[in-house]
């Protein structure tokens, strides 16, 4: 359409941009289709988490959120209004919108994200361009996690159904979201990973199975070099208080000092224990090492625990670790498998390990 001729037209066009066509009603940002014209090309796109300039970024991000990983969405308007500045003021003019916003992601639990969620259009006053589009989310971190975590309905949200049918569709959602908290939280497999990886073997881009069976995440995962196990390492270095807190809304509300005498009780109930996940491949591999030395183990599953969740989180407090495997030799936690204080297979490296297991008076049989 070309740039516009006045603020009024670009408001307008903004306002069109909006509530899309009679064909697809959905709002720019669904659709991936904007009118490009309005923006300044070195317009600055913001939201809570990320700011950079480059309109040509900004159309980039919307055909790829359009291309598949929001499956379905509903949109309604709150609020609009258009703030006029001036030279007088100092104020630009701007264009502000309030919408509610419920997106279904293209994940394999088909999550649904709902907020209120809103964008200010600030305009140049030379140009009539957007020079500003800066994104506001009224939503905590933590609830946006739970929303992430949890079970969407399997049927979609219905974009422009009847009052009846939303009615409907929250129902359905409510009830995915009740059967969720029925199960541990954790569920059977890492939340973002393990789903990805169960479609994979879905769609064949991953074997069904390994040679020897295994079906959870790939056990190549937990060579030491391995790109995985070097996100580990950086994501605890840098990331670990995000990890912890993030184990901890997955807990919800629990007793700690209950779960702090259970842990207790645990890590003292064998010289060797171990805290897992049952299709984690750096689990896996600790138990293979283990067993080939003929080392006598106790194994936690947290994935199949019922306070396996709240376990996690407390553990994280412990030692500052949320991931497993979690392994603990005469009470103390030496850590995972390739890293930790320092973990199982430094240890043995080092040739430290038998001393640690003669000191706790653990069983094995064999050095290999």
């Amino acid at each position: 359409d070309g740039s516009p001729s006045s603020l009024d037209e670009a408001i307008e066009r903004l306002k069109a941009d909006y509530a899309g066509t009679s064909e697809d009603p959905r709002p720019y940002f669904l659709t991936g289709r904007m009118d490009v014209s309005l923006y300044a090309e070195d317009c600055e796109f913001a939201d809570p988490f990320v700011s950079f300039k480059g309109r040509q970024r900004f159309q980039d991000n919307l055909q790829n959120l359009a291309g598949g990983f929001i499956i379905d969405s509903n949109v309604r308007l709150l609020d609009s209004k258009v703030v006029t500045g001036g030279a007088a003021s100092g104020v630009p003019t701007s264009y502000k919108t309030r919408l509610l916003v419920k997106l279904q992601l293209g994940l394999p639990w088909k999550p649904v994200l709902a907020w209120p969620w809103g964008v200010e259009h600030v305009f140049d006053p030379e140009s009539a361009l957007i020079c500003r589009h800066i994104e506001s989310w009224e939503v905590s971190a933590g609830e946006g996690v739970r929303q992430l975590l949890r079970p969407g309905p399997p049927n979609g949200l219905g974009q422009g159904k009847t009052q009846g049918s939303e009615q409907r569709s929250a129902s359905d959602e409510e009830e995915a979201s009740a059967q969720s908290g029925a199960r541990n939280s954790l569920g059977t497999m890492d939340p973002l990973a393990g789903p990805a990886v169960k479609l994979a073997r879905r769609l064949g881009a991953l074997p069904q199975e390994e040679a020897d069976g295994w079906t959870g995440e790939p056990s190549a995962w937990a060579e030491a070099g391995s790109l995985p196990q070097k996100l580990s390492e950086l994501t605890q270095r840098r990331l670990g208080g995000f990890k912890q807190w993030t184990a901890e809304l997955v807990a919800g509300d629990f007793d700690e000092v209950k779960v702090d005498a259970r842990i207790d009780s645990l890590v003292q109930s064998a010289p060797v224990v171990m805290f897992s996940f049952t299709s984690c491949p750096f689990c896996k591999k600790a138990k293979e090492a283990l067993d080939s030395r003929g080392i006598t183990y106790s194994v936690v599953e947290l994935d199949e625990d019922a306070q396996g969740p709240a376990i996690r989180a407390r553990l994280g407090a412990r030692t500052s670790r949320t991931s497993v495997p979690s392994i603990w030799i005469g009470g103390d936690c030496i850590g995972g498998l390739n890293d930790g204080f320092p973990g199982l297979l430094p240890l043995v490296d080092s040739g430290k390990l038998e001393p640690r297991l003669n000191a706790a008076q653990a069983e094995f049989s064999a050095r290999k």
